[in-house]
């Protein structure tokens, strides 16, 4: 488990944000629910973070934001499976409403936004539609 841990309040604080000396399990359903962490980066939160911080658990695939500087960019991760023999790397994302309006936006190159979808790297990608002149950045 490491050497540091966040308890969480929530549900009687049952789980913890934890390190791992197992790569192969941050990011994945492993365990009861805990969160694993690099060591590096838990022992940085544990540093950093007050007790009390309010924790928010983002559960969706894909998240979507627009930067101050106009960048337009989405973040795509396997969904979690809701069955042991599910392959998260081909369920399907289905974006709801506002996803949707972000995709067929003018200003998204909806061609690149289905690339991250299918790639679903974790990491975030620049969806700017750019002109002849701006070529866009590559996944």
């Amino acid at each position: 488990m490491g050497h540091h841990a966040i308890r969480l309040a929530a549900f009687g604080g049952v789980y913890l944000l934890h390190g791992t000396n197992a790569d192969f399990g941050i990011g994945m359903r492993v365990s009861s629910g805990c969160i694993r962490l690099r060591d590096g980066d838990i022992k940085a939160l544990f540093n950093t973070v007050p007790v009390g911080t309010s924790v928010r658990i983002i559960n969706t695939p894909i998240k979507a934001s627009v930067e101050p500087d106009g960048s337009r960019l989405v973040e795509v991760h396997q969904p979690l499976s809701k069955a042991i023999d599910d392959d998260p790397k081909v369920l399907p994302i289905v974006l709801n409403e506002q996803m949707t309006k972000f995709r067929n936006a003018p200003q998204t190159d909806a061609q690149v936004m289905e690339q991250a979808m299918e790639h679903r790297s974790g990491m975030p990608v620049n969806v700017n539609a750019h002109t002849a002149e701006q070529p866009a950045n590559e996944i």
